[in-house]
């Protein structure tokens, strides 16, 4: 939370003793009898923001900016949080610190999460997203192209009546393959969309759960949660159970950034999934319905 300065509301820099944007003291007393919050150490001070570490009020003496946001002057004498090896790409490379970063969540995901900062740019976790997305689908999407193109190999151009009908169908079967491989190397970049979509929809939810913390914070969750589908490196594993998995995982990593209860946690994780499916499969079976209902009409 950016700390505001009490008499006009104007953000400022931590550390400051006055406001830069009205000149007044930002050290103010509180109003008698009146419910304002007033800092944890000094309650003589109102507060004007809250520690992003612990969650306590600070009065303008208190705040100190740190690595993960404005913190309280206690949280900021304490030791930085933790990191994850993605948060050490620079240091470890960006492969090795994914392949890293994965097995601890899949192996050990309480252990890799706990103390780690909650906090990361958009930027970053969506890097993370989209290997997630090309180690969960482009193995199998490269199989089901060359399946695919092999199968279109040994079928026959029997239909061909001159040479250049026969051209035409080897081009066609061309196009599908080609198609098949287009659809691989763009998939995990339309999932890294799809999942920015549903990271804003899980933020919305969370939001109504009573969380505080930014955006920023729910897409680093929701994008450690899909580490399982670094197991996409095995053929055809990935598509059909890593995004069950995933959903299980991202329970634990909302509740743990966000530091809010199993039930908000859930509610933030799987009310979004489940309910797309519902309105999906809802559409789905009404268009079946229709056209089954428009054939039986005109078949009576």
């Amino acid at each position: 939370m950016t700390p505001s300065c009490p008499s006009c509301q104007a953000p400022f820099v931590p550390g400051a003793q006055t406001c830069d944007a009205c000149g007044a003291a930002l050290l103010v007393a509180p109003t008698p009898g009146s419910s304002e919050p007033v800092c944890a150490v000094h309650p003589q001070w109102r507060s004007v923001g809250t520690c992003s570490r612990c969650g306590a009020f600070a009065c303008a003496d208190c705040l100190r900016q740190g690595p993960e946001g404005v913190v309280c002057a206690s949280c900021h004498d304490r030791a930085p949080m933790g990191t994850v090896p993605w948060d050490r790409r620079e240091e470890l490379g960006t492969l090795k610190a994914f392949w890293q970063t994965c097995l601890g969540m899949l192996m050990r995901p309480t252990e890799t999460l706990k103390g780690i900062n909650p906090d990361a740019p958009v930027g970053s976790s969506m890097r993370f997203v989209l290997l997630t997305g090309v180690a969960g689908f482009v193995t199998t999407g490269l199989l089901y192209a060359v399946i695919f193109g092999g199968i279109m190999a040994f079928i026959p151009d029997t239909d061909a009546d001159t040479a250049s009908d026969a051209m035409g169908s080897r081009t066609a079967k061309l196009f599908l393959v080609l198609g098949a491989l287009a659809w691989t190397v763009a998939m995990p970049f339309v999932n890294a969309g799809m999942t920015f979509v549903m990271a804003g929809l899980d933020h919305l939810i969370l939001r109504m759960g009573g969380v505080e913390r930014d955006f920023s914070v729910t897409m680093r969750a929701h994008a450690l949660s899909l580490a399982p589908y670094i197991v996409g490196i095995i053929p055809f594993v990935a598509v059909y159970s890593a995004p069950f998995w995933a959903m299980g995982l991202r329970v634990v990593t909302y509740r743990t950034l966000h530091r809010t209860t199993w039930g908000t946690a859930a509610a933030g994780a799987l009310l979004a999934p489940v309910l797309s499916c519902c309105i999906c499969g809802g559409g789905y079976a009404a268009i079946m319905f229709a056209a089954f209902k428009g054939m039986s009409d005109s078949g009576s």
